[in-house]
């Protein structure tokens, strides 16, 4: 599977290594980090394993960045159409994608999710037009 490091992530996985977005991305998910000059309890990043806090304050000190939620998926029917064919169900391929078992079931069927349109707001082209 394909997935796209968010510009910042993708610098400090060049820099200090993936393990490091991976912890980032599980403790601290949504979270925008000033990185510390020195490690306090106050700053976010105590709230990592320690030796990849003292990773990152010796490697970026006073950079501020954003930890992203999740990572965005390049192509995810392309993937799940050929999980489907190596012969993984519904279940596996949502596991191994880390998605919803019912978005999977979507990709494969080649339906788009549902919208949710709130009819009171004015179409972006009508406003535009304007």
């Amino acid at each position: 599977m394909t997935e796209l490091l968010t510009e910042d992530m993708g610098m400090i996985a060049d820099i200090v290594g993936r393990e490091v977005v991976d912890e980032l991305m599980t403790k601290l998910p949504g979270i925008e980090i000033k990185v510390p000059l020195h490690w306090t309890e106050d700053n976010p990043l105590s709230r990592l394993d320690r030796d990849i806090a003292d990773v990152l304050i010796q490697q970026f000190p006073g950079d501020k960045f954003y930890v992203p939620t999740r990572l965005r998926k390049a192509d995810n029917r392309a993937e799940a159409l050929r999980l489907h064919k190596e012969g993984l169900g519904s279940i596996e391929i949502a596991l191994a994608l880390r998605i919803s078992e019912r978005y999977v079931r979507m990709l494969l069927a080649g339906k788009a999710l549902p919208s949710r349109v709130d009819e009171r707001q004015m179409d972006i082209e009508d406003f535009l037009g304007r």
